[in-house]
């Protein structure tokens, strides 16, 4: 119809996956398509056109297609066939309290053989989104020209920056999380350095994920662009990410600004991270379409930089002794290490005391601990057995105006003070730590 915009359809490009969540005893693990397919449920939810280009093992391949087809792909691409592993990847935490541990079963023995399907009738894209995998990224070419423009998040498979380029399309957008394997190898201790390098390739914007901590976007010769977390609880983080992308880019598309692009990709990414049923997903989107930048920016949200992090040391009250079952605290320890946080264990710093110890060790120990407390932004109570010490230490904190987060396992100290006393309180670990980047966030005592 005349005067009518053209809808552009985007290209996805990436692997299928068999995605395991390995669930707690008594509970049936969940098998869902992962990889490339989080992306591809992101664009069915907002009504987006796209066609993907796939890498896969053959036996995938036919329920692939159905698949992909329910979602509105118009046309499925096979780039080359996975050999030898069965792209199957086990995730041990869903909810990326800390390490997901994912574990890809024979790894190892990987490999991809390019398909001669890409060589045939190959349509040219202006925007292509790719999550790199075991497969070279220059497989893609047959569908790009000189005026397409790659959009890639660097998850895994891509050891330097350098290995993103394709020809002579244009480099768009790069994005890269905490998690990425560059980002931690290269790029952990600064991050602007990883801007630098994203500009010298002719980057236009370099998007750093930064989990529950929100996202940042880098533009050379702009101010970072901060774009805050939507934190609720957290039924399934894997394809996050990968949503996260695929809203950013499908806006782009659609001519809408750098903020725009960024604040829908915040609330796609987060309403995905609340459910594994597509049908509610689809409605959590909707819902957050009809509103305007605007009203979204009212939201507000969690910002809490990467680097930033490890200036806010947490002091962890807790019965840390050897001779006690740690592995609640040491889940904890892992979890706040894992999203860059310091921790303090006074125990571990200041000694464990032997009973009947004397009144003076106690007192200076005592006096140590209590330092150490005041040098802290935050307490992470742990108060196994109903710990006195812990209780104690939980006490001052609130007297003293820190802000307190008691994680209660076993609900050991659902007791009015604790449960009325601290800021968050609760047995579910997510929450808790959702508690520390919202309280962090708002410019807490910095250690």
């Amino acid at each position: 119809m005349t005067g009518a915009k053209e809808r552009k359809k985007i290209l996805i490009v990436g692997e299928v996956i068999v995605d395991v969540t390995i669930m707690p005893r008594g509970s049936e693990n969940k098998l869902r398509l992962g990889g490339v397919t989080h992306a591809a449920r992101g664009m069915w939810a907002w009504d987006a056109d796209f066609d993907v280009a796939v890498s896969l093992p053959s036996y995938l391949e036919d329920s692939a297609r159905k698949y992909f087809s329910s979602l509105g792909c118009s046309n499925f691409r096979v780039l080359g066939y996975v050999n030898g592993a069965p792209n199957v990847t086990l995730i041990f935490d869903p909810r990326e309290v800390g390490d997901q541990e994912y574990d890809s079963l024979l790894r190892d023995e990987k490999s991809f053989s390019r398909s001669s399907e890409i060589d045939q009738n190959v349509e040219k894209y202006s925007d292509v989104l790719i999550f790199p995998g075991e497969f070279p990224i220059e497989v893609i070419e047959p569908f790009l020209d000189d005026s397409s423009k790659l959009h890639i998040d660097v998850a895994y498979d891509i050891n330097d920056l350098n290995e993103l380029r394709v020809g002579n399309s244009k480099l768009e957008s790069i994005f890269l999380s905490t998690s990425s394997k560059l980002f931690l190898d290269n790029y952990q201790q600064d991050i602007e350095k990883i801007a630098a390098d994203c500009a010298k390739l002719g980057v236009s914007s370099f998007v750093f994920k930064e989990n529950r901590g929100g996202a940042r976007v880098f533009r050379q010769g702009m101010d970072p662009l901060g774009l805050p977390a939507q934190l609720g609880t957290t039924i399934n983080s894997v394809g996050v990410g990968d949503v996260f992308a695929a809203r950013y880019v499908s806006a782009l598309v659609k001519e809408q600004d750098i903020s725009e692009a960024g604040i829908r990709a915040v609330q796609a990414s987060s309403a995905y991270s609340q459910t594994t049923n597509v049908d509610t997903f689809k409605a959590y989107v909707a819902r957050s379409e009809t509103l305007s930048v605007e009203d979204l920016e009212h939201l507000g949200g969690t910002q809490l930089p990467w680097q930033d992090r490890q200036n806010l040391h947490i002091y962890i009250a807790a019965p840390d002794f050897d001779y006690i079952d740690r592995s609640h605290i040491e889940r904890v320890v892992s979890s706040l290490r894992y999203h860059n946080f310091s921790v303090r264990r006074p125990v571990f710093e200041n000694g464990q005391l032997p009973l009947g110890s004397s009144l003076g060790a106690l007192q200076q120990t005592y006096d140590r601990d209590i330092e150490l407390l005041n040098e802290c932004c935050l307490v992470f109570a742990i108060p196994l057995h109903k710990d006195p010490g812990t209780l104690v230490e939980v006490g001052i904190a609130i007297e003293r105006g820190i802000p307190v987060v008691v994680y209660d396992p076993n609900q050991e100290a659902n007791n009015t003070m604790v449960v009325a006393g601290a800021n968050t309180y609760s047995s579910d670990i997510d929450c808790c730590l959702n508690a520390v980047f919202t309280l962090l966030s708002k410019g807490g005592k910095h250690g």
